[in-house]
């Protein structure tokens, strides 16, 4: 479901439609210069890898995004099987 939520870019708020997933998300908001300069995405408190973005029909009115979630609980667990 698509629902209005600010989103961060390179710490700028930008109002933006998001399709949030649980580890894979769609974002599509007003375009802005150098959009394909990015790569990561903080959507409320959660940073998001962008693995793709697009200028919808290269009018320069929106970008569209296809971003996945950072894992960085990955490391933590490892550690507390190494600490044991």
């Amino acid at each position: 479901m698509w629902i209005e939520k600010e989103v961060t870019l390179d710490k700028k708020k930008v109002d933006a439609k998001v399709n949030l997933g649980s580890d894979q998300s769609e974002v599509e908001l007003p375009f802005f210069e150098n959009w394909d300069d990015l790569g990561v995405i903080k959507i409320g408190n959660d940073k998001w890898i962008i693995s793709s973005a697009t200028n919808v029909g290269g009018r320069d009115e929106t970008i569209s995004m296809t971003v996945k979630k950072e894992k960085n609980d990955v490391y933590k667990s490892d550690k507390s099987r190494k600490d044991t």
